[in-house]
């Protein structure tokens, strides 16, 4: 099975605050964020899940993020396995399409993350701000 991992400097933390409440509103704009990046993965497939996006602290050297990002920081970790093989594949990469379907797609800022966003978009290609990237991984999740 085809499994696709998310990880991202972008909050998007599900949870679970799905309409405006008082006192939850980063809550609500977190679980805004997470279903903005579930809805535009599910362009070209319905997706399977085990376990919501998870975070943790830690140094993102060589992990490919932009060159403006340096240190520890949060990084929110998504994996899920699309329904059928293939589907992302662009003629290039096993990824490609959904590189392109998810770039400079808006997003709320300002939550919990702990970079600088110059652009409030998932950035999947700029080699200094970018703050997203998606590996296919072998496996189950």
């Amino acid at each position: 099975m085809d499994v696709i991992e998310i990880q991202t400097l972008i909050d998007i933390t599900d949870s679970k605050v799905n309409r405006p409440r008082v006192n939850l509103e980063k809550e609500h704009q977190q679980y805004r964020n997470f279903i903005t990046l579930k809805q535009c993965v599910e362009i070209r497939s319905i997706i399977s899940y085990s376990t919501d996006p998870v975070f943790e602290t830690k140094d993102i050297r060589g992990l490919n993020f932009g060159s403006k990002f340096k240190g520890k920081h949060k990084i929110w970790t998504f994996r899920f396995s699309p329904d059928r093989s293939g589907v992302y594949y662009d003629g290039n990469s096993d990824i490609g399409h959904l590189i392109n379907d998810l770039h400079e797609i808006p997003i709320i800022q300002n939550l919990t993350e702990t970079i600088n966003i110059s652009k409030a978009i998932f950035d999947l290609k700029d080699s200094e701000y970018k703050n997203t990237i998606i590996k296919a991984i072998k496996g189950t999740i």
